[in-house]
């Protein structure tokens, strides 16, 4: 259950750009946290789209307006448009030059109030654990059950985490040196082959082709080659907004996904050996990467539905 006395001592940034709605719910949570420091980052408008002048205006202006706590505020705004892609990745890459580690929320991702709690013991116990990669807020694996508040995961999800600079340090975005794992197959040992491995290098083919633009497969490449895991908690302690809307970036289709939160009982302890959770990443491969996804990917290719 959140603590009424605890007190967030870790970072945290938000990735804003023209959505003021979701912009504002997300943000009343993290002014609800009430971090030490808070790092803005904000995309510019895109060229030749005048709606997004004051959409990106009026997201800065709200949340800059309504930090009432005392913090130190450092502000990252785009002069031009950069995109999904480099937006993201320079922001998280400018954050972690400067912390150690940081709680990263984007617009649409809104977290229960135990997530940042959560968030900070799980940094703090695992600080020095090279293999833990990162820490997710997000699961939605429902068929597994996890006895322990949390397990450890080759498919922890970004939609609410958090992660240290000497995780992201080895992330590359335009993922250079897959080719050469291509041809080696090395991946396949992450997926087990078959559809998931299908999805998965067609993924990263996507983002070394530059057809994508966007950071996140960059991110899950970068765990996957250096056999890195992640934190899911046992409760799901965010929901994500962003579905179902024309102005989301990578979000505009409906959602069956089931987003109810849990609680999560404090202080969460250290889990040793520190090893995957096999099981949790068989129930995660056959909802988003077994016979049905390939059938829906293969139907979208050839326009079906």
């Amino acid at each position: 259950m959140a603590d009424k006395e605890f007190k967030l001592s870790v970072p945290v940034m938000m990735i804003i750009f023209n959505r003021p709605d979701t912009t504002k719910e997300v943000f009343e949570e993290i002014r609800r946290a009430k971090p030490p420091k808070f790092y803005i980052v904000s995309d510019a408008p895109r060229e030749g789209r005048e709606d997004d002048v004051e959409k990106v205006k009026a997201c800065r202006e709200y949340v800059e307006s309504h930090i009432d706590w005392p913090c130190e505020v450092i502000k990252d705004y785009a002069e031009t448009n950069m995109g999904c892609k480099m937006r993201m990745a320079s922001g998280i890459t400018n954050v972690l030059s400067k912390e150690p580690y940081t709680i990263i929320l984007e617009d649409d991702v809104v977290p229960v109030p135990e997530f940042f709690r959560y968030c900070e013991e799980m940094l703090k116990l695992y600080e020095n654990d090279e293999r833990v990669m990162m820490i997710s807020g997000t699961n939605l694996i429902r068929d597994h059950k996890i006895d322990a508040p949390y397990t450890f995961s080759c498919f922890s999800s970004i939609w609410g985490w958090a992660t240290w600079a000497r995780a992201w340090k080895d992330y590359d975005v335009d993922v250079k040196n897959w080719p050469e794992l291509k041809k080696k197959g090395t991946l396949k040992t992450v997926q087990g082959g078959g559809f998931a491995y299908m999805f998965l290098s067609n993924h990263i083919d996507s983002v070394y082709t530059h057809e994508k633009d966007t950071w996140d497969i960059q991110w899950d490449y970068c765990r996957h080659t250096h056999h890195g895991l992640g934190i899911v908690p046992r409760e799901n302690l965010i929901r994500n907004i962003g579905f179902d809307r024309e102005d989301a970036t990578h979000t505009t289709w409906h959602t069956e996904e089931d987003f109810s939160c849990g609680t999560v009982e404090f202080p969460l302890k250290k889990i040793l050996p520190i090893k995957r959770d096999v099981e949790y990443d068989r129930a995660y491969i056959k909802k988003y990467y077994g016979m049905k996804k390939f059938v829906e990917a293969v139907a979208k290719r050839l326009k079906l539905f």
